[in-house]
């Protein structure tokens, strides 16, 4: 039995992120930019999980009812990580903030 790919999260892995901003400079401009990437992408698999669904439940579209489910899993995985590296950013931030000048 093989197990095949349900679909491409493209999730960057922590090699990526501690690498960010090393080569221009900046890493919290490569971090936004990173954020804004994934939270595009992360806006795009819930509009396509919402399509599948809406026609997987017409049933004339060709859409099975598994691959509208699997769309809806892959989009929620991806939005449960979004929100988990929000609130370490948030995290970051208040303990920044708590330091003493």
């Amino acid at each position: 039995m093989t197990i095949q790919s349900i679909g491409n999260l493209t999730m960057p892995s922590m090699t990526t992120l501690s690498a960010a901003g090393t080569e221009n400079g900046d890493p919290w401009e490569e971090f936004s930019v990173l954020l804004s990437k994934q939270i595009k992408e992360t806006d795009r698999m819930e509009k396509r999980a919402k399509d599948l669904g809406e026609r997987a439940l017409l049933g004339n579209s060709g859409v099975s009812i598994h691959e509208a489910q699997i769309a809806g899993s892959e989009a929620e995985l991806h939005l449960k990580l979004l929100l988990q590296v929000r609130n370490k950013a948030l995290d970051v931030y208040r303990e920044v903030m708590s330091m003493p000048a």
